[in-house]
């Protein structure tokens, strides 16, 4: 199902993923020191979000993300 990213600045993206596979990109697992187990982040660099590799943003940056019919 196609998807709406919203942006902090109001800037909407439209892309063809499904929101959990987005949201999951918006994330990365961490290994914490001495391997105590691990911790999961949201990223705060570019990602792409679309098949072509031209949106790229920063998940810190995402308002909202919605699920288009």
């Amino acid at each position: 199902m196609p998807t709406k990213i919203i942006m902090n600045s109001g800037k909407e993206y439209m892309i063809d993923e499904n929101a959990e596979y987005v949201i999951e990109s918006f994330f990365s697992e961490n290994k914490m020191p001495m391997g105590n187990g691990s911790i999961t982040v949201l990223r705060n660099t570019f990602i792409t979000i679309n098949n072509d590799k031209t949106i790229f943003i920063n998940p810190s940056h995402v308002s909202s993300v919605e699920t288009l019919d």
